[in-house]
C-alpha cells in the first residue's frame, strides 16, 4: 500500500467531500460516496479515516434517518476494509478522547474488523462507562472465538449491571462453545435510572414473567423536523438574504447538494428562490447551514451561491 502522507489538497478537499456525502439523505448519493471512497481505500485509507474521525468526532447522536446515522454506517464499513494504518486514527482518536457517541461507533467498527490488532482495546472497552459500548465490545468480542483473551474478557463481565449487556454477552460466549445466564427476558436496554422495570408495568424486571418490551417512542415526523427548523427564522438575517414567498419558489433541486427534504428545509425557513440564494454572505451561509441542522460549512464547499448566481 502506497503512503498517503503527502496528498495534495485539492484530494484531500475530494475526500472530505466525499466523507460528507456519506451523509446526504439521497440513497444514489450515498452510495456512489461510499463506492469511490471505497475504491481509494489503496492509496488513501489514512486521509479517509482521519476525515471520517473528524466528521464523527464533530456529530453526537445517531438518531435513526439522521445525517449522522448514515456517516456513521458508512464509516462503520470502510473502517472494516481498512488495514492497521488505517485503523489507528479510530483507536487513537476516536476511542480515546471521542465522546459517548463516538465511542459507540468506534467499538462497533473494530468488532466488525476481527482483527487482532483491536483485540486488546475492545477488551478495555468491556470497563467503558457506557452499556452500549460494553454492548458492542461484547458483540465484537464474540468474533475472536480462537483468543481465551476475548474469552475470558466476556466471562469476566457474565455479571454486568445491566441484563442488557448480559445477555450479549452470552450470545458472544456461545460462539467460544459456552454458555451464559440462560433466563434473561430482557428484550432491549433496561432503564437509565436504573429500577429495571423496562415496560412500565410496575413489576421489577427480575419478577416480571413475561418477556419485556420497551415501550416504541414515537419517531419524530417530517413535519415536527420542518416545524423545529421555521422556528429559526428569526436567526436569519433576511435584511441582506432577502425576502421571497410560496408564490416566487424556484426549483432549489437544481442546485447540486439540495435535495427535496432540504428544499422543503429551506422553503420551512423562509427561502425559497436562486436570488435569495445568491445573496449569502460567508456570515449568512453558516446561519442558514445551522438552521437547516445541515453539515457545518456544507453550503459553502457545495458553492451554493455562485450555483444560484449562475441560475438566477
Amino acid at each position: 500500500m502506497e503512503s498517503d502522507s503527502n496528498f495534495s489538497g485539492s484530494s484531500s478537499n475530494r475526500i472530505q467531500n466525499l466523507v460528507e456525502d456519506l451523509g446526504d439523505e439521497n440513497f444514489g448519493t450515498r452510495n456512489e460516496a461510499l463506492m469511490t471512497l471505497k475504491a481509494m481505500l489503496p492509496t488513501s485509507e489514512v486521509s479517509i479515516s482521519n476525515a471520517l474521525v473528524e466528521v464523527i468526532s464533530e456529530h453526537g447522536d445517531n438518531k435513526a434517518g439522521s445525517n449522522t446515522s448514515f456517516v456513521n454506517k458508512g464509516a462503520i464499513e470502510l473502517f472494516q476494509d481498512m488495514s492497521e494504518l488505517g485503523l489507528e486514527p479510530l483507536v487513537n482518536d476516536l476511542l480515546k478522547d471521542g465522546d459517548v457517541f463516538a465511542r459507540r461507533v468506534a467499538t462497533d467498527a473494530m468488532g466488525r474488523t476481527g482483527r487482532m490488532a483491536v483485540l486488546p482495546y475492545l477488551i478495555n472497552c468491556m470497563n467503558d462507562e457506557d452499556m452500549y459500548v460494553r454492548w458492542q465490545a461484547a458483540k465484537g468480542l464474540g468474533r475472536f472465538a480462537g483468543s481465551s483473551d476475548a474469552r475470558d474478557a466476556l466471562v469476566s463481565n457474565m455479571d454486568d449491571s445491566k441484563p442488557y449487556v448480559r445477555k450479549r454477552v452470552a450470545r458472544s460466549l456461545e460462539t467460544f462453545g459456552g454458555t451464559g445466564p440462560i433466563d434473561e427476558k430482557v428484550k432491549g436496554p433496561m432503564e437509565e435510572d436504573g429500577k429495571g422495570d423496562i415496560d412500565g408495568d410496575g413489576i421489577p424486571d427480575s419478577e416480571d414473567k413475561k418477556p419485556r418490551k420497551a415501550n416504541k417512542k414515537k419517531s419524530k415526523s417530517k413535519g415536527d423536523d420542518l416545524a423545529r427548523i421555521a422556528e429559526k427564522k428569526s436567526s436569519i438575517d433576511f435584511e441582506t438574504l432577502g425576502k421571497a414567498s410560496e408564490e416566487d419558489k424556484d426549483d432549489l433541486k437544481t442546485i447540486k447538494g439540495i435535495g427535496p427534504f432540504l428544499e422543503q428545509k429551506l422553503n420551512a425557513l423562509g427561502i425559497y428562490t436562486y436570488k435569495q440564494i445568491s445573496n449569502m454572505t460567508p456570515e449568512l451561509e453558516d446561519q442558514v447551514n445551522e438552521a437547516i441542522e445541515f453539515f457545518p460549512g456544507r453550503i459553502k464547499r457545495d458553492n451554493w451561491v455562485k450555483q444560484a448566481k449562475d441560475l438566477n
